[in-house]
């Protein structure tokens, strides 16, 4: 599996950050995690086909995690025609919502589908995605994603602000190949509290908060010290890893 990492913002504009999105390619396969980025621009710039895109999920409905999409979901119904893919909402009012905006979206081949926030989400040839309920809001969700041949990716979407408790208990419960991992919303050492205990063999940190020169500084200092027994990465926007 290979893990692009579109957009690493909060949410606040930035001159060099777009808001949270996430490419995981499995062969020929796209998934879209959140889609806060400009998508459709993004995968265009890459050489990256709409058509190759099989599903999207969201963590959740904010608008730094979901307003990019709109454009990309436009797009594979009145232009790129043999696009079909699923998308996931953890919230009904959405897909309706979703429905609403785009009267003109074809509805066979891009299918909206909304789900409890809790449990398996979506199973094919590839990968199995799995949904934790989190508090970050009312429908919020991280997501564990399972690949045919034995690879394990959870992503904690935004999580409850100030002590991150709501952190995936599966991430500390059971090995895992990475785990992508927000840092907006709590102090630095207290989602490094939840991660420390987590066997994982690394761990990307994305969703970086508003003031990027502060942040950054301090996560790359934390990388170099090794301050978690795992590897540790600063994510950027454009950045590549594999698992």
């Amino acid at each position: 599996m290979k893990i692009t990492f579109l957009g690493t913002s909060h949410g606040v504009p930035s001159a060099i950050r777009y808001c949270q999105s996430i490419m995981l390619e499995v062969g020929e396969a796209v998934y879209l995690i959140d889609g806060g980025a400009p998508v459709g621009d993004l995968l265009t710039r890459r050489g990256v086909a709409f058509e190759r895109t099989k599903a999207v999920f969201f963590t959740h409905m904010h608008s730094d995690h979901c307003a990019g999409i709109h454009e990309f979901l436009a797009l594979a119904s009145w232009y790129y025609k043999t696009c079909s893919y699923d998308v996931y909402m953890p919230d009904e009012y959405y897909v309706n919502a979703f429905h609403a905006l785009h009267v003109e979206m074809d509805r066979e081949r891009v299918r909206l589908h909304a789900f409890p926030g809790e449990g398996e989400v979506y199973r094919d040839e590839n990968i199995t995605v799995t949904a934790v309920p989190t508090r970050h809001m009312e429908h919020s969700c991280a997501y564990v994603i399972d690949t045919a041949d034995g690879k394990r990716l959870i992503v904690t979407g935004d999580l409850h602000g100030g002590d991150a408790a709501d952190f995936p208990q599966i991430a500390k419960d059971e090995p895992s190949d990475a785990i992508i991992c927000e840092q907006a919303h709590f102090p630095m050492e207290t989602i490094f509290g939840h991660l420390r205990v987590c066997p994982t063999k690394q761990v990307w940190m994305t969703h970086v908060a508003y003031n990027y020169d502060v942040s950054i500084a301090k996560l790359r200092e934390a990388e170099a010290n090794h301050t978690l027994p795992m590897p540790m990465h600063a994510v950027d926007d454009g950045d590549v890893y594999e698992i």
